[in-house]
């Protein structure tokens, strides 16, 4: 995952706040954080409440701290856990005086049990102390999208917006239709990986998803989405420009790094699609960033 700037870490930290206490070692109580893996347990046991554990690196890794001032510090977050989740932290500092010499030694044996690769990683628990599923951040992490996942692993409905914008019948499609083109692109990229792709296989990859994104249909579709869709056929395009420029013989493996260019197209085209997200789900789309994969 890539690395934050350093201001949505400062903001993180300024969410926190200088003079507020460390997360209890001791006890557990609904929706509120707590380093007591046992007591969080034997609560949700007692109660028939899930756990959510939280694997991070709270105070180095960039996607906790985006996570941390994105959706755990909002009120909304905190409204919907007091209700509904222990909430369980399973640090791995850098400053190690903020875990306890015992708890280090208990998050390393749960996160070898737990199988975590990376953090942040979200496990959740039934009541039982039983897996239901795992969770990660998100470059456009919300509180409203993050409970939106936990309420899919722990199946029970979301909560209801009292402000929520009907779903526009075109701009729906048209994330529809966006999806399914980058699942293409994702499944056949996938394909590639296994061989040793020449930059030719890359570029007819690359042309045949850009005849996938142009055969979409915008009829219909409202004009705050159609532009920052442009924007993202737009966008690939320069990416596919940039292949265009190399040695066609040449294997992926061989080129090595992207060039400074690619790498400029190429992270374009995930702001390009980072807005269309953001547009999508002002005209009522609330699934597009997963629908998108963003």
């Amino acid at each position: 995952m890539k690395r934050i700037p350093l201001l949505v870490a400062f903001a993180a930290a300024l969410c926190a706040g200088a003079d507020e206490p460390a997360i209890p070692i001791s006890g557990a109580e609904l929706g509120v954080w707590t380093q007591d893996y046992a007591a969080a347990t034997n609560a949700a046991a007692t109660s028939g409440k899930p756990v959510l554990l939280d694997f991070t690196g709270s105070d180095w890794c960039g996607w906790c701290m985006l996570m941390e001032n994105k959706v755990f510090c909002t009120q909304e977050w905190e409204d919907w856990a007091a209700s509904n989740l222990y909430l369980v932290t399973l640090d791995f500092p850098r400053d190690k005086s903020k875990v306890p010499d015992e708890y280090q030694t208990r998050n390393r044996e749960l996160s070898k049990q737990y199988g975590v690769r990376g953090y942040p990683t979200y496990i959740i628990l039934d009541a039982k102390g039983q897996k239901l599923g795992q969770l990660g951040a998100s470059r456009n992490a919300k509180p409203a999208k993050f409970i939106r996942q936990l309420c899919g692993v722990l199946g029970i409905d979301p909560p209801a917006k009292a402000d929520a914008v009907p779903a526009d019948p075109g701009a729906k499609r048209l994330v529809e239709g966006l999806a399914t083109a980058l699942k293409s692109m994702e499944n056949q990229s996938r394909e590639l990986e296994s061989d040793n792709p020449t930059v030719a296989q890359a570029i007819a990859l690359a042309e045949k998803t850009a005849a996938e994104f142009a055969a979409i249909d915008t009829n219909g579709v409202p004009d705050n989405l159609l532009a920052p869709f442009r924007n993202v056929v737009e966008s690939y395009g320069a990416m596919t420009a940039e292949f265009r420029k190399l040695a066609p013989t040449k294997t992926l493996r061989e080129l090595g790094r992207p060039s400074e260019s690619h790498q400029k197209a190429m992270r374009a085209f995930g702001q390009s699609i980072e807005k269309f997200v953001e547009a999508a789900e002002a005209c009522g789309v609330e699934d597009a960033s997963d629908a998108l994969g963003f």
